[in-house]
């Protein structure tokens, strides 16, 4: 057989394992084993006929890589966990930077609005929170407030906890809403929007800008780009049982659940360094507030320097 026969009959195959490589849902993971054993097949094909060294390369490459994510990763532990944080995480949330960019404009683009309304009419706070809701958090950031329960090491490993199993609630129930037609995301991220910027202009406008911004902007960063990553992955999730194209809905369902999933891990990931931040850090008092948000402004900037950067050049 001719050489350019054999690239038209196997093009299609070779085109899927490298979008596969790429995260596009050219193939799902089921076939893709499959895939890869009629690949080394076509190479050694490829040899045996004593094909352009070009495409022996370009086969040999293709295999090595797809054997590489296929079985290299499982064994690497620790090195295919930073391989992932450092390299795909980033490189996915730019793959899908329309639905993170819907999601950024659900989530800040409502804390935003939330916090410039109450801080110029402070009476429309009742809107969103009750009485009681607003007082409760004026007293929690209020540094007369004395202290209750635990103190110390054991209060922190305590709250540590406790965010811990928070946020990563709300990761989760922002993320699984996307099965209801990609609507829950729409309604829960621009509703903690919401809750955020009435509560953080509320605050300031009681004058706790030290103790409040003091505490919250260590871990801000982490916290909130891990709410806008949940809601990504859930939007992607629920366009894929929406549009599922020529695939079946199921089908397309689970593609969209894989490539979600994977978000959420991330925002996992940055959920779990927030709460170290929150649980140890933020309600350290020995550190000016202001050293506290210098800090913070710097994880911002770092993140978003990761999200634009990381990962873009291949090993």
């Amino acid at each position: 057989m001719k050489q350019q026969l054999f690239e038209q009959q196997h093009q299609a195959l070779w085109e899927s394992l490298h979008g596969w490589l790429e995260d596009r849902p050219a193939l799902s993971i089921e076939d893709a084993p499959a895939a890869y054993r009629q690949l080394c097949h076509h190479l050694a094909v490829a040899r045996e006929r004593h094909y352009s060294p070009a495409l022996v390369e370009r086969l040999q490459q293709l295999a090595l890589r797809v054997h590489q994510k296929l079985y290299g990763e499982r064994g690497e532990g620790l090195l295919s966990a930073w391989r992932f944080i450092w390299q795909d995480l980033p490189r996915q949330v730019r793959e899908e930077w329309r639905l993170a960019a819907v999601s950024c404009l659900l989530f800040f683009g409502t804390w935003i609005a939330a916090f410039l309304v109450v801080r110029a009419h402070p009476n429309l706070v009742h809107l969103l929170l009750s009485p009681d809701e607003a007082v409760k958090y004026v007293q929690m950031y209020d540094p007369k407030t004395p202290v209750a329960g635990a103190t110390g090491a054991t209060r922190d490993v305590m709250m540590f906890g406790y965010y811990i199993l928070n946020n990563i609630g709300i990761d989760f129930q922002i993320f699984a809403s996307g099965l209801l037609a990609g609507v829950g995301p729409l309604f829960f991220l621009p509703f903690n929007g919401l809750h955020g910027g009435t509560v953080m202009a509320h605050l300031t406008n009681h004058g706790l800008t030290a103790t409040f911004y003091g505490f919250v902007s260590g871990h801000s960063s982490f916290e909130l780009i891990g709410v806008v990553l949940s809601g990504t992955g859930g939007l992607r999730m629920g366009i894929a049982f929406m549009h599922p194209g020529r695939r079946s809905r199921l089908a397309a369902l689970k593609e969209g659940a894989r490539r979600g999933s994977r978000l959420l891990f991330g925002a996992a990931i940055l959920t779990f360094i927030a709460a170290c931040f929150e649980g140890f850090w933020s309600a350290n008092t020995l550190v000016p507030w202001k050293a506290k948000v210098a800090l913070g402004l710097t994880f911002w900037l770092l993140l978003g320097l990761w999200l634009l950067l990381a990962g873009r050049r291949r090993a």
